[in-house]
């Protein structure tokens, strides 16, 4: 029996009636749908950024200044071993309830085993939202080729049907994943960190091309806000405990 074709044809006024709202985990910047690739220089901060971001999720507290979307999430780990993890941990969420996954091996996505594991603990924390930190740590397979597009469907698959985010920096301190096979020609969002800002350099549903960033004390990310702008003055002290 043949498969039937999914496609309609249907008029344009009528069209964008039918969903009426664009579903957000994170208001205007993160959507409820498909994947995002984070990218910026090693130690810049990406890991300490998405930890926040997942731990506003997981409370549905505001991240940025913008509303969340309550969400279970999971942070796996593979980038860092988990005595230095846990120090992180400690620092940026020591109450979350949300989950990492911890000890997985580098180059985790070339063993079928490990990836039959990573399902099986992964289909047991059931999250709404996953963090893979980082691209280099969970595969051999060289990012600018045709090759970098299995190691995406492994953590798709793996990821289910929520949203994923993707931790990379890229080589020789550059700002993206460059070549004709970039890894950012086929992420839904592609996000780049940098000293002061978060700019968005893909993402079709977000207005706002860049945030402005500043660090505090700590390392942690907070908004850089006008302090005469009475509207978003509580925004100040908004960086994310």
């Amino acid at each position: 029996m043949a498969d039937q074709f999914p496609g309609r044809a249907v008029q344009i006024q009528k069209f964008v009636k039918e969903s009426p709202t664009i579903p957000w985990l994170v208001k205007d910047l993160l959507p409820d749908v498909g994947w995002t690739l984070l990218v910026g220089r090693k130690g810049i901060g990406k890991t300490t950024f998405a930890m926040q971001m997942c731990l506003s999720l997981q409370s549905g507290q505001p991240f940025m200044g913008r509303y969340t979307e309550q969400r279970n999430i999971l942070f796996v780990q593979v980038d860092s071993v988990e005595l230095e993890w846990r120090a992180i941990l400690a620092r940026i969420a020591p109450t979350s309830l949300g989950w990492t996954l911890v000890s997985s091996p580098t180059n985790c996505l070339d063993n079928p085993s490990y990836v039959s594991a990573l399902a099986d603990l992964i289909a047991k924390v059931n999250p709404g939202f996953v963090v893979w930190d980082s691209l280099y740590k969970l595969s051999r397979r060289p990012v600018n080729t045709e090759r970098v597009a299995d190691t995406l469907d492994q953590l798709g698959l793996l990821s289910g049907t929520v949203p994923w985010l993707l931790i990379h920096h890229p080589p020789h301190e550059e700002n993206r994943a460059a070549g004709h096979h970039s890894i950012g020609a086929t992420c839904s969002n592609e996000w780049h960190l940098l000293k002061n800002k978060l700019a968005i350099d893909k993402g079709r549903l977000v207005r706002d091309k860049e945030i402005l960033l500043s660090k505090d004390a700590d390392g942690l990310w907070g908004l850089v806000v006008d302090e005469d702008d009475s509207n978003d003055s509580h925004l100040l002290s908004m960086i994310i405990r």
